[in-house]
């Protein structure tokens, strides 16, 4: 079990060094896109009739990009989650929650609350990653390079928000779980 919560957390890592990279680089493309696209606007030979709000589009989400962690950090604490997320800072290893087991505690409840806080930096990392994606989607429906509606992109987006805090959403769903039962 020690040797797969290690290399889970060192994919985790891993996604924690690429994703500050990715939103650059999306931010760079977008506002590049969108300033192209405003210069065509005036062109004969206009790619964008009809379509006027596409590289608008692209200026806006250039700030989404460069400022991912800021909109994170605000969509977890609309969600009541208060996580602080930041891109590009120090980034740590795994850190053994219980000691001497994984699996420890007095009963199953325990023992999930122990798992998922040995794989949160997975969870965080891939909510982060989910929620990146759902932004890059969701510019390909706006500007019509695919079919996926826009609510699907705000439900990827919702649930990647959702798993930057999995310890405490684990508590709640368990909370409400062993309630009810």
């Amino acid at each position: 079990m020690q040797g797969l919560v290690n290399l889970v957390n060192d994919l985790a890592l891993a996604m924690a060094w690429l994703l500050p990279m990715a939103c650059y680089i999306a931010a760079w493309i977008a506002f590049l896109t969108g300033t192209w696209g405003l210069w065509q606007q005036r062109q004969p030979q206009n790619p964008f009739v009809g379509r006027p709000w596409v590289p608008w589009i692209g200026i806006v989400l250039s700030g989404v990009f460069a400022t991912f962690d800021r909109i994170l950090t605000k969509s977890t604490t609309s969600a009541g989650l208060d996580t602080q997320v930041s891109l590009g800072a120090s980034v740590t290893g795994y850190t053994d929650a219980a000691t001497g087991s994984v699996i420890s505690g007095t009963g199953p409840e325990d023992a999930i609350l122990s798992i998922v806080s040995d794989f949160a930096l997975f969870f965080e990392m891939f909510g982060a990653w989910a929620a990146f994606m759902a932004v890059v989607a969701w510019n390909a429906s706006a500007t019509g390079k695919t079919n996926r509606s826009k609510l699907s992109c705000l439900i990827q987006f919702v649930f990647g928000v959702i798993l930057l805090n999995p310890v405490k959403e684990a508590t709640w769903i368990l909370s409400h779980w062993t309630t009810s039962g």
